[in-house]
């Protein structure tokens, strides 16, 4: 409905309640006489319920010429105060008329209108600022909440609570204050106090949560003009009491409850709580007794019952019973008699009448407890359903057995020395009905045999006992199906095996289960009733991605553990022998045994446990990912692995960043010396040649893989090895394509951080390290962190280095501050506007557009912080992190430290090489131009004391090097993902390390570096969710952008 807006006639708000109610209801009595129909009555100058007009004579011609010119009232309200009961009628009778015609009234007015007299001056432009600073610093609200017993209803009244006052105030009209709320208009509150302007949000937020609840209930019973913008008002839902139908106690109770003052309030007492239930409530007193006379039995209340409200609500003390439908009646005239008629008109019951007497009793002490005499005490029976099964019909005989009496019909209950549970009969008589019988102890039903086993035959047996027949046991089946699940040439088979069913239906009726319906009807009409565990199993394989096919239930291998996992307890699932042994496996790899081997290092106790976990893993051609820490010899356990199990025929290709090619060869060469080894390098020609050669071992780079594929194809590979697997984390890229392609029996992945920024990455990696294990990408991107972790858990190894590495040396991490020069805060505050104003006012959608262009301006910042030498080669200013490495430099030097000097930047270590030759500190220097043959040259010369310190690009040499020989990290510029920097750190920190390692960041006060810090905190999550079971966030995000650069 549109609501008219009306300024020619306004009730005031300091109106008595009284007086609103009474205005409303004589709107309604004289609305009819204000029809244009009834246009006679404004011939003349008319009075009605003392109320005269003053019309127009043009009234006669149309309704729509009505001219409102004066109003005036005989009554001692409208003399003493210019305002009653009367004035409120015309006010909603002017507001009820339409739009166009208020609007002709206003301007066709001859003469002051009387409600302009009444409408208060409007306040001058002096007193605006005042009300201005009134309305900003409003005080705080709050309700206080009381409900009470008023004309056989429940009555809810609130009071207004102001912020320091000393006392609350009642609402006289709930309907206009909430309308005045929400209008947000001026409340008159006391003299005292004075007016307020109302709006919901300065009310404390349980009085906001009862507001919009009484506001939707005057809405959705359409029974108030403020909220339904019509005038056909309910004064019941008018003034200061609330008179809501029980069926809105449900809600009422804990909004109210829930103020910070409430009582329900009696003649006796006041309670802070009410107790609402729709159980039976037993009073621990008796309250009716049944006493036993010569002739007769009579009924007595002997304690407090309470009463009843609207036949619906019994009430005792502070307990607010709502009564059952069927029992409203009773309880409703019991209370009556109670307070009206227990004198003059006693309860009272032949021995004739015990049945009645009984079933009296019996709904009494559903509520309250009654002393019933032992001869009536009410016997518990048990019934007895044989159903037997005629050419077209069920037949039932039934007996009620109360113990050594049996009762074979309803004349045999007449001769019963005691009554019996009248609501337990009554409902086995409407079960009866329910399934086609009669209400008697013999009857037939033309039920469907279908429908008596499915639906009627559960309802019969949770009342009593069940018998069938010979004919109807042959056709239901009801035995749990028997679950199979075996090893089946590289699958997981689930087989049901269903009794009673011949072979040719046994296909029909698993389809049956597997679409999850509640039983199958086989061609001789027998019904298979599927139990809740056969159809959970069924849900729960469809859940792991099994598939059902030609009469099969198949699933990858992969999935041995999770299935295990989800059927251990269940005792109608049973596990072939391999199965079991393969599932303990996954669970227990500590405990396989491997083959002998010859290895030239002595394997620490963990290291072992790995080469167990890789050749269990191989035992069932399972693929995994080796994710121990950097530094915990990955190399070395797959080393290992492959000298255990490879056998003389096979071949082994190893993938590595270009860097790490050497170092794996050196490994080789190191601890397993006898084995053939070739490194796929150079040229394509030369690779080409090398690949030829069929060594036992190869080992190349990513790219070269990539390049030369359809060249490995030729060749057999029984293992692949994917080093630094992170380098593959992008499904989409040519390499990750290729090796998806790349045919393998056994694929190992070995990262110490298989997971850097976001979580499709370990499902990339899956996807060529164990295929089938993980769903399609799209489901995929669906499932949480902690059943990825779940899925992947046996097939992932992960051990920490403060775990397994008790004894290596502390790990000690500083953050060494620097800041910006003059010249370098110029230039990085330029940048930073720039940056700013790009992104401020940009959406989420136009940042993602131009996400490359953002990250190059955030990089530019990040090497304004290094130096702006880095791309202004005319820059001959200061920098405040040159100078403040140079200074750790010099400290550390004279402690004797050895550094590994890192940087994203190889501009930057250009600089920085300069200023140690400068000094005369020796040094090397690795960067992706170094050839993979010279770094491990200069590793194993630092590592044997050789030079000063070690420059290395966190790219180029953050992976597969060994420097133990240092024992100083110093990371010049941070990276956005932690990952990158823990693998620079496990350079130097890892096994063979004997000394204590110092980790600084160099870290430019003020500037987004800080904010870097904190980005890599959040990004550690991630890794550890699927890993180390914790919470996880995503890759560097809008919401990441706009808080590095300092937006709001």
């Amino acid at each position: 409905m549109i609501r008219t807006e009306v300024t020619s006639m306004t009730v005031p708000d300091r109106l008595p309640a009284r007086m609103r109610m009474d205005g409303r209801t004589i709107f309604q009595q004289i609305k009819n006489y204000f029809d244009t129909e009834n246009k006679e009555y404004f011939k003349h100058p008319n009075t009605y319920n003392g109320i005269s007009m003053y019309l127009e004579p043009n009234i006669l011609t149309s309704m729509e010429h009505f001219d409102l010119t004066g109003f005036h009232c005989e009554c001692n309200d409208f003399q003493n105060q210019e305002v009653c009961k009367h004035w409120v009628a015309m006010d909603l009778y002017f507001r009820s008329l339409p739009q166009v015609i208020q609007e002709r009234i206003r301007k066709s007015s001859h003469k002051p209108s009387f409600a302009s007299q009444l409408i208060p001056t409007l306040p001058s432009e002096e007193l605006h600022d005042e009300l201005v600073e009134e309305k900003a610093t409003a005080p705080s609200l709050s309700l206080h909440g009381q409900v009470e017993i008023r004309n056989h209803s429940l009555a809810w009244t609130l009071k207004l609570q102001v912020e320091q006052a000393s006392r609350s105030y009642v609402i006289k009209d709930i309907a206009h204050f909430i309308f005045l709320i929400f209008q947000q208009e001026d409340y008159f509150v006391s003299q005292k106090i004075g007016t307020i302007n109302l709006s919901l949000d300065q009310f404390n937020q349980a009085s906001q949560n009862l507001l919009l609840y009484i506001k939707k209930y005057f809405i959705d019973r359409n029974e108030h003009s403020y909220f339904n913008f019509g005038y056909d008002i309910s004064p019941r839902d008018c003034g200061r009491y609330l008179e809501a139908p029980v069926s809105y106690l449900n809600d009422l109770v804990p909004l109210f409850q829930a103020l910070d003052v409430f009582q329900y309030v009696t003649s006796k007492a006041e309670y802070p709580l009410i107790f609402l239930d729709d159980s039976p409530f037993i009073p621990e007193e008796e309250i009716f007794k049944v006493v036993k006379s010569n002739n007769h039995y009579e009924i007595i209340n002997t304690a407090y019952f309470g009463f009843i409200i609207q036949e619906k609500l019994w009430i005792r003390h502070n307990h607010f019973h709502i009564i059952k439908k069927e029992h409203r009646y009773f309880l409703d005239k019991l209370a009556t008699w109670i307070y009206h008629y227990q004198e003059s008109s006693p309860l009272i019951f032949s021995k004739e009448n015990k049945a009645e007497l009984m079933q009296v009793c019996n709904i009494i002490s559903n509520y309250v407890p009654i002393s019933i005499p032992d001869e009536l005490q009410i016997h518990d029976f048990i019934p007895i359903f044989a159903f037997s099964k005629t050419r077209n019909e069920i037949a039932l005989n039934m007996v009620w057995s109360f113990g050594e009496k049996q009762v074979h019909s309803k004349q045999d209950l007449l001769t019963l020395p005691y009554t019996y549970q009248a609501s337990k009969a009554r409902k086995i008589y409407h079960q009866l009905l329910s399934a086609g019988f009669k209400e008697e102890f013999h009857s037939l039903s033309k039920i469907k045999v279908v429908d008596f086993f499915l639906k009627e035959l559960p309802r019969f047996r949770t009342l009593g006992q069940v018998q069938l027949d010979e004919s109807l046991e042959k056709l239901l089946v009801e035995d749990p199906a028997v679950i199979d699940i075996f090893d089946d040439d590289g699958f997981l088979s689930v087989q049901f095996d269903f009794s009673m069913i011949s072979e040719d239906e046994v296909e029909k009726a698993i389809q049956a289960l597997w679409n999850q319906e509640s039983h199958y009807q086989t061609k001789q009409g027998k019904v298979l009733v599927f139990d809740d565990e056969s159809l959970k199993v069924a849900q729960s394989l469809q859940e792991l991605r099994a598939k059902f096919s030609d009469g099969k239930i198949k699933m990858h291998k992969s999935r041995a553990f999770s299935l295990s996992e989800t059927f251990k307890d269940n005792e109608h699932v049973n596990f072939s022998r391999d199965f079991k042994k393969m599932a303990y496996d996954l669970t227990h790899p500590e405990e396989f045994d491997i083959k002998p081997y010859e290895v030239k290092a002595k394997l620490r106790s963990y290291q072992k446990e790995g080469v167990k976990w890789l050749s269990m893993l191989d035992h069932y051609h399972f693929g995994g990912i080796l994710a121990d820490d950097m530094g915990l010899g990955k190399t070395l356990q797959t080393i290992t692995l492959l000298e255990a199990n490879l056998k003389p025929d096979q071949k082994a290709l190893i993938l590595a960043p270009a860097s790490l090619l050497y170092n794996w060869k050196e490994e080789f060469r190191k601890f397993v010396p006898h084995k053939q080894v070739e490194v796929a390098y150079g040229t394509k020609t030369e690779r080409i040649k090398q690949i030829e050669k069929s060594a036992t071992i190869t080992i190349t780079s990513y790219p070269s893989f990539r390049s030369d594929l359809e060249h490995y194809q030729k060749q057999s590979y029984d293992y692949l090895i994917l080093d630094e697997a992170q380098m593959i984390k992008n499904s989409q890229t040519k390499t990750a394509q290729a090796l998806r392609e790349f045919d393998v029996k056994t694929c190992y992945a070995l990262s110490g951080t298989p997971i850097e920024n976001r979580l499709e990455e370990i499902w990339s990696i899956f996807q060529i390290v164990l295929p089938g294990l993980l769903p399609s990408k799209k489901e995929f991107s669906k499932l949480s962190p902690q059943l990825v972790a779940k899925l992947i858990q046996p097939f992932v190894l992960r051990r920490k280095k403060d775990e397994v590495l008790t004894e290596l040396p502390e790990l000690s991490e500083h953050l060494y501050s620097n800041e910006l020069s003059s010249s370098q805060k110029t230039l990085y505050l330029a940048q930073l506007r720039r940056m700013q104003e790009m992104v401020a006012g940009a959406s989420a959608d136009e940042i993602k557009r131009h996400k490359i262009e953002i990250l190059a301006g955030l990089t530019r910042l990040r090497q304004i912080c290094n130096t702006p030498a880095l791309f202004l080669e005319d820059y001959t200013g200061d920098s405040g992190k040159i100078d403040s490495l140079f200074e750790l430099l010099d400290t550390i030097r004279k402690k004797g430290a050895r550094p590994l000097i890192f940087s994203q930047f190889t501009s930057m270590l250009d600089l920085i090489e300069q200023e140690l030759e400068k000094k005369e500190m020796s040094h090397f220097k690795i960067t992706g131009q170094t050839p993979s043959d010279k770094r491990q040259e200069m590793v194993n010369l630092f590592n044997q004391g050789e030079k000063d310190c070690f420059l290395i690009s966190l790219k180029a040499g953050g992976t597969g090097l060994n420097l133990t020989g240092a024992d100083t990290i110093i990371l010049c510029d941070l990276w956005w993902n932690p990952a990158v920097e823990m693998q620079a750190i496990g350079r130097s920190h890892r096994l063979g390390q004997t000394k204590q390692v110092d980790v600084y960041r160099l870290i430019t006060l003020g500037t987004i570096e800080e904010k870097i810090q904190e980005l890599q905190e959040s990004k550690k999550e991630l890794f550890n969710t699927v890993l180390e079971g914790q919470e996880s966030r995503s890759n560097l995000n809008v919401d990441d952008i706009k808080e590095i650069l300092g937006i709001e």
